[in-house]
């Protein structure tokens, strides 16, 4: 395995794996991009391709190639040494025994129960009267094999047969979702019948479920569905250990490469839409599925862009959707446009590009702003010179024009509604600011790991070693200059990893100090937090000269000093309290005499 690992990273660059995720950009030496792991508008995640790691300042995540596999696909290290395996173009057939774990097996399944269905939609004659509907709805026979549409047989064991001559054991077909035990425990039967289905990939283009859809011709086609089946005109795999609609978006393992080069991507609702707009030339494009989006759709789009585009569709159920998902893009920091559908009988993307093919291109490239959207579509809707359509136009743009970022921007919207219902704009502003947030109520899971403010950055948040490894990449940054002032810290309050770097450097001479010499001596994790501690100096003290990072290493080295004092405070403050209940006036005083001095402590000025 070991071997493996290593000609893995020597075929590989991690700038390259990490890219094939998110949007990076050069930074020095180095590259930077938001981090995927958490919600952030500036960039605090870096790559060193020169370390060949990546290390994020925000939330602290961090490691090599594979441990970025691991987090970004939530998979653990036999999947990830697969999948980069894959990618290197090693074969790992002396491991197979190894990562034949159980998500392992879920995803052969899957992958060939999709070729089963393959197969189906070509060969059956059932099959082939799905492939001239499909046809018919305007796809192209290359899309259908590109997007690999299939179709399930009207058999209650066809799939489940197939897949057991295959010898997959019957508990990892029905863990699958491919498949549904009866309610007695006596058998098995398939999910999908009758159904051409939609064959849903992982953003890393492993099949991990399926969307069928009913299809019905006529009486005398011998395509049957169940009175419970015909109510469902779609039908998903449900909850599996490799699928989950919540973080599965239809289309985006093709269409990530295009959304990062158009730093856009285009929202829709059914796995149809995407295709047809795929076929039409807007391959930047990923579906919902049917699904209401979710905080984890939106945080897997931010690795690619942070513009979106909504084009849902236009009855009831796609309005509501549309402007749900525009709550909830906005509280991740989205640029919002629609693409508004003006095509008479064309309720979604699909009917469009059927009806009017490449003009979608060109629909697809004028959408509006989210705010001008509301504002055309309200204009043509509802009557401006009654009190009652100025409340319903202000009802519905208030939230969005509160969320702007821009005071001009905000400016230019009080007064354009000023203008539009003649009225003055300290009254507009009024209104705005005390209409209802709707958009609230869609705002879920919101995850706030903005940065307070620029300490936070440089020195890190709320874990209790981050202060130590702050310390650690200044004194990395430039040892020489700290060859004296090395010993004035106060090992006992670091961290153990870092004291005992710390201590190891007291020990050697500084003057002549080679970083790779030095990290040799220590085990994976401790070579791991000077690898961090090492990009950290590049990145956040690339630019101090020597009083700065002196300057850094006394600010630092005071706050680690405050943190051991409040924290000693903290325990005289019990001490005190159990003092009082005791009625000992002796020893309330002595602690209040050690919390008065310790206090001063806490409150000298600042050495920096």
């Amino acid at each position: 395995m070991e071997d493996n690992v290593s000609k893995i990273k020597e075929r590989l660059n991690v700038v390259d794996i990490i890219s094939g995720y998110i949007k990076v950009q050069k930074s020095g030496i180095n590259f930077k991009a938001r981090c995927p792991f958490h919600n952030e508008k500036s960039p605090s995640f870096y790559i060193s391709p020169e370390r060949q790691i990546w290390h994020c300042f925000g939330c602290q995540k961090g490691g090599d190639m594979f441990s970025f596999v691991k987090e970004i696909e939530g998979i653990e290290f036999p999947e990830a040494l697969r999948i980069l395996a894959q990618r290197a173009g090693i074969k790992l057939e002396e491991f197979k025994s190894a990562v034949q774990d159980k998500r392992g097996v879920l995803f052969e399944i899957c992958e060939t129960a999709s070729r089963f269905f393959e197969k189906q939609l070509y060969q059956s004659p059932a099959g082939k009267k799905a492939l001239t509907y499909l046809k018919d709805r305007g796809l192209k026979d290359e899309t259908i094999k590109e997007f690999r549409l299939g179709f399930a047989p009207d058999d209650w064991h066809s799939l489940s047969n197939f897949l057991r001559d295959c010898d997959f054991r019957d508990e990892d077909i029905i863990n699958s979702g491919v498949a549904i035990r009866r309610e007695d425990g006596s058998d098995m039967y398939d999910r999908f019948r009758s159904r051409i289905i939609f064959p849903i990939s992982s953003i890393n283009d492993q099949v991990v479920g399926f969307t069928g859809r009913v299809f019905n011709i006529n009486p005398q086609s011998g395509i049957r569905n169940s009175e419970s089946e015909q109510a469902a005109k779609y039908i998903n795999t449900p909850q599996t250990a490799i699928y989950d609609k919540s973080r599965v978006l239809y289309g985006l393992n093709k269409a990530k490469t295009e959304t990062r080069h158009a730093d856009r991507c285009l929202l829709v609702e059914g796995n149809i839409d995407v295709i047809m707009s795929y076929q039409a030339g807007v391959k930047n494009v990923a579906g919902t599925s049917g699904t209401a989006l979710t905080p984890s759709h939106l945080q897997l789009l931010q690795r690619y862009t942070n513009n979106l585009d909504f084009c849902f569709d236009t009855d009831q159920a796609g309005l509501v959707a549309t402007r749900r998902g525009i709550g909830l893009a906005l509280s991740q920091n989205f640029n919002i446009k629609i693409v508004h559908l003006n095509e008479p009988g064309c309720k979604d993307p699909a009917d469009y590009v059927k009806k009017l093919g490449i003009k979608w291109s060109e629909l697809a490239g004028s959408a509006k702003p989210v705010i001008d959207f509301y504002f055309d579509k309200l204009s043509a809707d509802l009557d401006l010179a009654t009190v009652e359509g100025k409340k319903a136009m202000i009802a519905s743009l208030a939230p969005l024009i509160k969320r702007l970022s821009s005071s001009v921007e905000k400016s230019h919207w009080v007064s354009r509604l000023s203008s539009a219902f003649k009225t003055k704009e300290e009254a507009i502003e009024t209104d705005i600011n005390n209409a209802k947030d709707d958009l609230v109520s869609y705002i879920e899971n919101r995850v706030v790991l903005d940065r307070v403010n620029q300490d936070t950055q440089r020195i890190g948040t709320g874990k209790d070693d981050m202060l130590s490894e702050a310390l650690l990449a200044v004194i990395i940054k430039e040892p020489a200059l700290f060859t004296k002032n090395i010993g004035e810290v106060k090992i006992e309050l670091l961290d153990p990893a870092t004291a005992e770097i710390i201590n190891r450097l007291k020990e050697r001479s500084i003057k002549n100090f080679n970083f790779n010499d030095f990290i040799s001596g220590f085990n994976d994790e401790k070579k791991m937090k000077l690898e961090f501690a090492h990009l950290r100096s590049q990145e956040l003290f690339k630019e101090f000269d020597e009083k700065n990072l002196m300057d850094e290493f006394i600010y630092i080295k005071s706050k680690i000093e405050q943190k051991a004092v409040v924290a000693q405070l903290t325990v005289l403050e019990m001490d005190i309290k159990a003092a009082e209940a005791a009625k000992d006036k002796n020893k309330i005083l002595e602690l209040l005499n050690k919390f008065s001095e310790l206090t001063k402590e806490l409150i000298k000025p600042s050495q920096k």
